[in-house]
This record gives C-alpha cells, structure tokens and sequence, in this order.
C-alpha cells in the first residue's frame, strides 16, 4: 500500500504525458482546439503532481525527472508543432504536398524548432540546479504553452475562422464587414495570418525560456501582503481580465474594446510579462543555496 500511494504523483505525472502525446495526436489530426484541452488537463495534472507529492511527503529524484520528461512532451513539443503549423498555413503550404516544399518553406518553418530546443535546455538546465529560489529563472515552460494554445482557441472559438486555410487581407475586410469587427480585430487577425507573427513568438519564447530573468511564481508563503505582493499582483490582474474583457459589457463603459473575450488569455499572459519584469528590476531577492524546488 505504501508503495502505491508513493505512486500516485508519478501517475499524476504520466497523466501529462499521454495527454501531451494525445493533444499531438489532434494537431496531427487538424484538431487543434481539442488538442488544447488535453493541454489544460496536462496543465492541472502538472500542478497536482507537485502538490500531491508535497502533501503525502514522498517527493523524490524519480518524480522530478518525470516531470521534466513529461513537460518536454507537451510544454514542449506540441506547442512546436502548433507554431510549425501555424507558420506553413501562414505561408499557404499546410495542404501541399512536403515533397513540392521549397528550401524556403523548411527554413521559414523549423524557426518553430527552438522552442523545443530552449524547453529542452530549460528543463535540462533545472534538473542540475539546486538553488532555492521565491520565483522562476525565465520563463516557465508551461506559461510559454498557455500563451501559444491560445493562438488557434483566439482564431477558431474567437473569430470563428478556419484557420488551415490561408485567408487573403481582402477576404478579411469582407468577413469583418460582415460582422461588424472592431479595428482592433481587423489588425489581431491580419497578424494572425503572417508567418512572421509565429516566427517572432518562436525566438522570443526561447530566448524567455532560457535567459536567467526571475519571473513571478505563485507559489504563496503565508497570507501576509508583505511577503505575497507580488504573487498578489498576479491575482489582482487576474480579476482585472475578468472584470474588463469577459463580464458582460454594459453602458457605463466609455471606451469599446471590441469582442476580446477569448483574447483574454494571450492579454493575461502579456501582463504577467510585464508585472515579471517589474519584479525582476524593483522586487527579486538575492539568491542562496537551498533545497532543490521544482520550478520547470
């Protein structure tokens, strides 16, 4: 018995993994929404692990190497292979044959290749380091994952567009015509549709994944204010999002914000960005050698 209930956190663990592989499954399927709620269950079970293991004291080597494992699998990989995708429907190319791609579209697609190479060395970097930190050192790869699943949720349960196909800028106008968009859709769906857009979101995440920035964790210490205002921040803004982009808009609002209520998460994620690098500039600790603390 004692046996099992030491492993339950790894099963937790390799939950994650037949999801990342089940929401590769649905990529390669042309089922990327779906695919992006085997991400959210991966995202609970990610957090579950840790927290189970913490509550039944039976952390170990084992389950921090399946962790990082099973996040190389899905924080890793399948956002890859959403940005590649999404760069050879950018680029007109998903329906063509591979055999007829150019050099050029093979380049212009594998610049999707460093996000896994930046979560590799990530996760890699992390398993040798044993400082105890209160926050990330860059950008966790899960919070990279977030913010690309919500890249095909923003298009198809958003603008409602399928988006395998590659829609010309005119098309856009008409559809935006039709249904009234704001001018602030007209510009989020036009970059949606530029290669260059997942490109630059492809060096960026690897670059946050791997340079050593802290980034805010909400892993609370106590209630107090003092100790928490950062992680409160995050909270604060949490509900900001909430209140701004998905209540009901109502009369008393002076400004139009356009139908953003699925953009909330990309918008959510640029916030948690900017509060980041204001913790790392005014807020983060010097560091000290402590325990080993799971921070992938």
């Amino acid at each position: 018995m004692n046996a099992v209930i030491r492993f339950i956190p790894n099963a937790l663990t390799l939950g994650n993994v037949a999801m990342g592989v089940l929401g590769i499954v649905l990529i390669a399927k042309e089922e990327m929404v779906l695919a992006i709620y085997c991400v959210a269950i991966a995202l609970v079970l990610d957090f579950l692990d840790g927290f189970v293991a913490r509550l039944l004291k039976v952390q170990g080597p084992l389950g921090a190497q399946l962790d990082s494992l099973a996040d190389m699998i899905t924080f890793g990989a399948l956002p890859a292979l959403i940005l590649f995708q999404m760069i050879s429907i950018s680029r007109g190319i998903y329906f063509t044959d591979v055999a007829l791609w150019t050099a050029a579209d093979f380049l212009n697609c594998s610049v999707a290749l460093l996000v896994p190479m930046g979560a590799a060395y990530r996760l890699a970097v992390f398993n040798l380091d044993n400082t105890y930190r209160p926050h990330f050192m860059g950008l966790p790869v899960p919070a990279m994952t977030m913010l690309v699943i919500s890249i095909p949720l923003v298009l198809e349960a958003h603008y409602h567009l399928n988006f395998y196909y590659l829609i010309s800028d005119s098309f856009i106008n008409i559809i935006g015509d039709e249904r009234n968009w704001d001018a602030s859709d007209y510009v989020v769906v036009k970059m949606m549709y530029r290669p260059i857009t997942y490109q630059l979101t492809s060096v960026l995440m690897m670059l946050m994944m791997v340079v050593k920035i802290p980034m805010l964790s909400l892993k609370f210490h106590g209630f107090s204010w003092s100790e928490n205002k950062w992680r409160y921040a995050i909270l604060i803004w949490v509900a900001l999002c909430y209140i701004i982009f998905l209540v009901p808009y109502t009369s008393i609002f002076l400004i139009d914000f356009g139908l953003i209520d699925f953009l909330i998460l990309p918008i959510f994620m640029a916030g948690y960005f900017i509060l980041s690098w204001i913790y790392a500039i005014f807020g983060a600790p010097k560091l000290e050698p402590h325990s080993h603390e799971i921070q992938s």
